[in-house]
């Protein structure tokens, strides 16, 4: 046991100081409730730290995705203007050749049929030498759309 300390009283004199025994207070037992709400609050402290680990880095990607997204959708704005800009340079430079065309011809003979070259078929062509053609590829379908 632990030896409680010893006091001098002012107001009443003794003779020999009393000793006064100092003892823990029991512990009052909790409530099955009690250790109940303090059990489910434990584990949801587990849970919420738990669920702020695993949603830190699907945060981050979703930071990143977003970052990559913006940077493509820049590239893809900045394309699109640079089509519309050759769309009018090219339109620009057709307008002026058909005005120079128009002004002054220069030995230019408009399209008709008696001015159309036709270039008969390889069976009809009658030569000494041989040559070999290279394979015909089509060209890739293309579709425009304005």
């Amino acid at each position: 046991m632990v030896a409680a300390p010893k006091f001098k009283s002012r107001l009443i004199p003794q003779s020999s100081p009393t000793l006064t025994e100092i003892r823990p207070l029991p512990k009052p037992q909790m409530p099955l409730w009690q250790k109940t709400l303090l059990g489910i609050q434990w584990v949801s402290g587990v849970a919420a730290t738990g669920a702020l680990v695993a949603v830190l880095p699907l945060y981050g990607w979703s930071a990143l995705c977003e970052q990559q997204w913006s940077r493509a959708y820049d590239r893809l704005e900045t394309l699109k203007r640079q089509e519309r800009e050759l769309l009018v340079s090219n339109e620009t430079l057709r307008y002026r050749v058909t005005q120079q065309v128009q002004q002054a011809p220069q030995g230019l003979v408009p399209q008709t049929p008696q001015h159309i070259l036709f270039v008969p078929k390889e069976g009809k062509i009658t030569a000494k030498t041989h040559f070999e053609r290279p394979p015909v590829t089509t060209p890739p379908q293309r579709t425009v759309n304005y």
